[in-house]
C-alpha cells in the first residue's frame, strides 16, 4: 500500500509542476498583466517615455550660423596685387564726372598706400571726405590746398617728386606721407585722423571728433565696392575665393550716401580753424 500512495503523490506533484509551467506560458501571452511579465522586458509605453524626457538636437538652420570672420584688408591687398588699381578706379569714377581723373587718382592712391603700408580704400576715403568734389585746385579758408587739403607749410617735408600741392600725384603723396607720419607717432588709425584733420586737443568740435569714423565708414563702402568690382573684372573662374568670401562681409553701414556726394570737404584744418568753424555754426 505504501508504494501506491507513493505513486499517487509524485504523479500529483507532477501534475501540479505541469500546470504551473502551462500557467506561466500562457501569462506571457497578449493581454498579460504588467506583474505578471518578466523583468527583462519593457512595459507598454516605456519607449514613447523615454522619447518624450530625452531632448532632440534641433537642426541650426545655415541663416543663423555665425559668420566666419574675413579679414577684408588682406583680401583687398590681395586684390589689389592682382588687378591694381583698376577696381578703386572704377569705384572712384561713380563719384567724379571724369574717368581720367579718377584713373590718375587711383593710380596715385595704389602707389603710395603700398609705399607707407595703408589701405588704399582708407587713403581713398580720406580724399573723398577731403574733397567730395574731386577739385584739384580747392583751396580751403585755412589755405589747405587741393585733393587731400594739404597745408603748403608740409612742402618738402616728405621726399615727393614735387611741391606743387595743385599737382594730383604730388597732392597725394604729401596727404599720404602725412597720415603716415600721424600713424606712426600716434600707432592708431583714429588718433592719426583726427591729427590729419586737425583735432589735437579736447577742446574742438564735436564735428572734428567725428571725422575718423566718417573716413573709416567711407573706407568700408570703398572696400566693399573694390571686392565687387574685382569679383566682376577676374569672372567666376578667376575669383571663386573673393565670391565666396563676399557673403561673409557685413553689410554698408550707410548704403545711400555711398554714390553721392554727401560729404562736405572739411572746414577744420588747424586748431584755429576748428574754434572759427565753431563759432560759425553757433551763429
Amino acid at each position: 500500500m505504501f508504494p501506491a500512495i507513493c505513486r499517487g503523490r509524485a504523479l500529483d506533484s507532477c501534475l501540479l509542476a505541469a500546470g504551473l509551467a502551462l500557467s506561466a506560458c500562457a501569462s506571457t501571452g497578449p493581454g498579460a498583466p504588467p506583474s505578471l511579465l518578466p523583468a527583462a522586458m519593457p512595459t507598454p509605453g516605456f519607449a514613447a517615455a523615454s522619447q518624450v524626457n530625452v531632448p532632440r538636437r534641433r537642426a541650426v538652420p545655415a541663416a543663423a550660423r555665425p559668420r566666419a570672420r574675413v579679414d577684408s584688408a588682406a583680401l583687398e591687398r590681395a586684390v589689389t596685387k592682382r588687378l591694381a588699381h583698376r577696381p578703386l578706379s572704377m569705384a572712384l569714377a561713380r563719384r567724379m564726372r571724369y574717368p581720367e581723373l579718377a584713373d590718375r587718382v587711383a593710380s596715385a592712391v595704389i602707389y603710395e598706400a603700398g609705399r607707407a603700408r595703408i589701405s588704399p580704400s582708407v587713403l581713398a576715403a580720406v580724399l573723398v571726405i577731403e574733397n567730395a568734389r574731386f577739385d584739384t585746385s580747392a583751396v580751403s579758408t585755412e589755405g589747405a590746398i587741393g585733393l587731400m587739403q594739404v597745408m603748403p607749410m608740409h612742402v618738402g617735408n616728405y621726399r615727393c617728386l614735387s611741391g606743387d600741392l595743385l599737382n594730383v600725384e604730388a597732392n597725394i603723396c604729401h596727404g599720404t606721407r602725412l597720415l603716415h607720419n600721424h600713424l606712426r607717432r600716434t600707432r592708431s588709425m583714429e588718433a592719426a585722423l583726427r591729427r590729419y584733420n586737425g583735432c589735437v586737443r579736447g577742446r574742438n568740435t564735436p564735428r572734428c571728433q567725428r571725422y575718423p569714423g566718417r573716413v573709416l565708414r567711407t573706407a568700408s563702402r570703398l572696400r566693399r565696392e573694390i571686392l565687387i568690382t574685382s569679383a566682376k573684372l577676374e569672372g567666376t573662374a578667376g575669383s571663386e575665393t573673393t565670391s565666396s568670401l563676399l557673403s561673409s562681409l557685413p553689410p554698408d553701414i550707410d548704403p545711400d550716401s555711398a554714390t553721392t556726394p554727401g560729404n562736405e570737404p572739411a572746414q577744420c584744418d588747424s586748431f584755429l580753424g576748428c574754434l572759427k568753424h565753431r563759432w560759425s555754426r553757433v551763429k
